[in-house]
């Protein structure tokens, strides 16, 4: 039998009755989930793709994902739990700032510019409003264009 299974793995192992227990091992200041099949050895729990072990640095996600499959008696050894590593294994992510501030960025911006296409849309439906027709705008818009033309030289020459 292999020594770490994914989550889907472990699963069906569990419900199948291969295991006589589970325990959830503290390594550091890391948590693993291993569990003694019928056929003795042990298996550990692994991320989805099975490549590595699934280490939890929080003892409390672990018998919540257990819980969820159904295990309801677990074993918790900690003799090789060290809390001081625990707080020097946490993830730093210096990125995470910069990602999370791009994302209120982007929020903001939908909600303006759906307040914005709000708005037209009530301006267009307002039968009050003036239309212009495509000639008109074109016109319209050479006439800015030639404004800001004229302004952007006498600039230039000051």
């Amino acid at each position: 039998m292999k020594s770490a299974l994914n989550l889907d793995q472990f699963r069906t192992a569990f419900h199948a009755g291969g295991f006589q227990s589970i325990v959830l091992t503290a390594m550091g200041g890391q948590f693993y989930v291993t569990a003694q099949p019928l056929n003795g050895g042990r298996i550990t729990l692994a991320t989805t793709h099975g490549k590595k072990l699934r280490a939890f640095r929080n003892p409390a996600k672990a018998i919540e994902v257990l819980h969820r499959i159904g295990a309801h008696k677990v074993e918790i050894d900690t003799s090789a739990w060290s809390p001081a590593q625990a707080g020097a294994e946490s993830r730093k992510r210096p990125d995470t700032a910069e990602r999370q501030r791009r994302a209120h960025q982007a929020v903001a911006h939908d909600a303006w510019f759906r307040e914005q296409v709000a708005l037209a849309v009530a301006e267009a439906d307002n039968p009050q409003s003036e239309w212009f027709s495509q000639e008109e705008m074109k016109g319209m818009s050479a006439l800015h264009r030639a404004a800001w033309l004229g302004a952007a030289r006498e600039r230039a020459v000051v």
